[in-house]
């Protein structure tokens, strides 16, 4: 979509490389200050705002907290929603009728995870497509999930393809706790899965996070995302001690179901400089098992700055990629020119590669439109065509339930990779194999699974899932008798976030339908290459 009028409104670093950007395509840009509470926006040039084809909300005024200040840009969203422009002094429609595009930059964590969780009011969907994000979220999308283009800041936490037959596992390693470590990680489980774990499930990716303060920002973190932790590993370690203390933690139903969660966890309390850690870190580094990262997320830019070249020898030798949270590029301009030190990418800074043009959102726009023809119209696409495309996306009532397929897309990259395709033969990439799918299947049930437990879902109790099966079946005979059919519990207990299909790939059942569940995962995989050369086909 060209984007021809654009409104502002607020201010924020980020605006002036948004306002470049749509300057780049020829629109025009207008600019509105941040109203205070309750009063109508004012005008801009003098008169009506007219008709535009984007919005974009960066900051709320002067406010106690930053959770205050979402819900100043949260109310505001709601007012332009649902009022007239002669009470809000703007008039927002698009020529072709389809939502406006709305680019809205939260200052908490906290207000994106409640709306992965929760969702936007009715109107404001209907009125906008809104894409949520945060600064942290953002330069985690940079550095793990883009799709090329000006998003990139750094290789892939995959780096190069990991296969079927891979040794090789991922680890991320966090120093320090900053705004940014919760959205790193997270980012990281939710794209972090590779085939080798289908066959070998000790090789799941390890995402380590090390700080001196760690039992309280531990127990913050495993509460927010308890359903995750409570059927992951994880290991608590305190190197603080004179002989550290290690807590071990295995997944709620272990030793009685298969596993399906392939991310492991650690939470090491000890300080960067700790000796133990840095023996740690260079062992890591020189272990070819490993496709190591470290990000330095210490609240102070100059301890990051510092850190990012005063690590073991062997993270530069090994070419580890080392992430310092930075806001000024300052001495890293200088450091590239010296070649041991050319992995290192710092990230934290305004330019974070916010791209207007939302490729994660248009891949998740198709993976949207293919599950509707698959599963709901029941007819194979062979093309996505643009407008139903957006109509189908437009219908997802639930915001919360665009983050999914949001989510998916974003492991597009890593799913190529693992195939053997980088971006360079994405334009020849046509099909995959009948192997190549049933080996991805379960890959993307791996991937979906840590993101239904993200998204606060569980897996059903013994009792629950004892109920659940015998519903199935009693539904099923239902049908085939022609009696009345009873309701579907499944579908009930889903509404109460607590799913069935929490479970290994192998012990995936039949549905209601009498359809075997894997369908799913089957088909949005053997859909990859219809995807990527229809993003390919748009983006060119």
């Amino acid at each position: 979509m060209i984007v021809q009028r654009v409104l502002l409104i607020g201010n924020h670093p980020i605006s002036r490389d948004i306002e470049g950007q749509f300057a780049q395509q020829g629109a025009e840009v207008l600019r509105a200050d941040f109203p205070q509470a309750g009063a109508p926006l004012a005008d801009v040039g003098g008169g009506r705002i007219g008709r535009v084809d984007a919005l974009c909300l960066f900051s709320a005024p002067d406010t106690e907290s930053d959770n205050e200040a979402d819900n100043c840009c949260l109310d505001l969203l709601k007012r332009l929603a649902t009022e007239e422009a002669a009470t809000t002094g703007v008039e927002l429609k698009r020529e072709d009728g389809q939502r406006i595009v709305c680019h809205l930059l939260l200052q908490s964590q906290t207000t994106l995870w409640a709306l992965q969780n929760f969702d936007l009011p009715e109107a404001v969907n209907q009125k906008f497509d809104v894409y949520a994000f945060t600064m942290e979220d953002q330069w985690a999308k940079a550095a793990f999930a883009s799709v090329g283009g000006r998003g990139r800041c750094c290789p892939p936490l995959d780096r190069e393809a990991i296969t079927e037959h891979s040794p090789k596992r991922v680890h991320l390693v966090l120093i320090g706790w900053n705004e940014a470590t919760e959205s790193l990680a997270i980012h990281a489980a939710l794209v972090s899965h590779f085939p080798n774990y289908v066959g070998n499930h000790q090789l799941r990716t390890r995402i380590t996070i090390v700080d001196e303060r760690m039992d309280e920002r531990a127990d913050a973190f495993i509460g927010r995302y308890h359903h995750l932790f409570d059927n992951s590993y994880y290991r608590r370690l305190d190197l603080t001690k004179e002989s550290p203390r290690t807590a071990f933690h295995a997944p709620r139903y272990n030793g009685q179901r298969d596993e399906f969660v392939d991310i492991e966890w650690e939470f090491v309390k000890a300080g960067s400089y700790h000796p133990l850690l840095r023996e740690k870190l260079a062992l890591w580094a020189a272990d070819r098992t490993q496709v190591l990262t470290v990000a330095l997320c210490h609240a102070d830019d100059a301890c990051n700055a510092n850190e990012a070249f005063c690590l073991p020898d062997a993270i530069y030798d090994h070419a580890v990629t080392v992430l310092p949270y930075v806001h000024q590029r300052g001495i890293f301009a200088l450091s590239q020119h010296d070649s041991r030190f050319s992995n290192v990418y710092p990230i934290g800074m305004e330019d974070c590669g916010y791209d207007i043009s939302l490729p994660l959102m248009n891949l998740a726009k198709r993976l949207n439109y293919f599950y509707n023809c698959q599963f709901v119209r029941q007819a194979v696409p062979t093309s996505l065509p643009e407008d139903e495309v957006e109509e189908d996306w437009k219908a997802v009532d639930s915001y919360a339930m665009r983050f999914s397929s949001l989510y998916n897309a974003m492991t597009m990259t890593v799913k190529m990779r693992s195939l053997g395709h980088d971006e360079g033969d994405w334009g020849q990439f046509y099909a995959v194999t009948q192997a190549e799918t049933e080996l991805l299947s379960a890959v993307e049930h791996n991937r979906w699974s840590v993101e239904r437990l993200i998204l606060g879902f569980r897996p059903p109790t013994d009792t629950e899932r004892d109920e659940i099966r015998e519903n199935i079946r009693a539904i099923l005979q239902a049908k085939k008798e022609g009696t009345p059919v009873p309701e579907d519990l499944k579908k009930a207990y889903k509404r109460r976030r607590i799913h069935y299909d929490l479970c290994s790939y192998e012990e995936l059942d039949l549905d209601s339908s009498g359809q075997d569940v894997r369908i799913y995962d089957y088909a949005l995989t053997a859909c990859i290459p219809l995807i990527m050369n229809s993003f390919n086909g748009q983006q060119s």
